[in-house]
């Protein structure tokens, strides 16, 4: 949108919500820029509405279904955002595009902490030896980011947790870290907590709530200082 693309972004919503109440032939592509902008902004009241129009429009579109989930998540209405995560697998399973097809995850969340905002991906079908849950990545950061946090299990961790007894054969160990990637190419991983069973999103979104506030520490050594700041909060 030439709107945005020139910085004016209250101009270019102002005009998508101009777009929407025209009633044009083809609402959707505007109810689902508007809800996105409105979402990046962590203002769930406006984006709500426009998400689940949507919704009603696409019913079998996965993105449509995707912006449902985090204004859902947003306005705390835990049984709308599990029953709008039903229907992106229903439409992740149904897709004939190979561009949803090859999904992999979906973006669950935005958490708003002091210094920066992250996105909250779950992984569609974990599964293999390293598996990953749930991945925590900061806006605008690019695809490969020097921060992030990850929640998943690993074949080395739990094989060591078995041969000492920690927990029993075929038992999965999860883990919660934080990573750094480090200019030459090395990575300082910093476990925050382990689980043996497999952990809750509200579980898992607490603490990374509490890492981005500061109040949590890893298990050992010091915190990355780039998520350190006041306590974090919702939109």
């Amino acid at each position: 949108m030439a709107l945005l693309k020139a910085g004016k972004r209250q101009e270019a919503l102002q005009m998508l919500n101009a777009v929407i109440a025209s009633h044009p032939a083809d609402l959707a592509p505007a109810l689902y820029s508007a809800a996105a902008m409105y979402l990046e902004d962590g203002n769930w009241q406006a984006a709500k509405p426009l998400a689940e129009q949507l919704t009603r429009l696409r019913p079998s579109s996965f993105d449509s279904w995707q912006l449902a989930i985090q204004a859902e998540q947003a306005a705390g209405d835990t049984d709308a955002r599990d029953a709008a995560i039903n229907a992106l697998y229903a439409a992740w399973h149904s897709a004939l595009d190979p561009n949803i097809q090859s999904r992999v995850s979906f973006a669950r969340e935005r958490i708003f902490g002091p210094r920066h905002t992250l996105i909250a991906a779950q992984t569609l079908e974990p599964g293999g030896g390293d598996i990953v849950l749930f991945v925590f990545q900061p806006v605008g950061e690019g695809v490969n980011p020097a921060h992030l946090m990850v929640v998943g299990s690993d074949d080395e961790t739990n094989q060591r947790w078995r041969e000492d007894g920690t927990v029993s054969y075929g038992t999965l160990v999860y883990h919660l870290d934080s990573i750094e990637r480090l200019p030459d190419g090395h990575a300082v991983v910093r476990p925050y907590e382990y689980y043996v069973e497999k952990p809750s999103y509200s579980q898992i979104r607490a603490k990374v709530a509490a890492i981005l506030a500061g109040t949590a520490q890893p298990l050992s050594g010091t915190a990355d200082p780039y998520w350190a700041g006041d306590t974090a909060k919702s939109p």
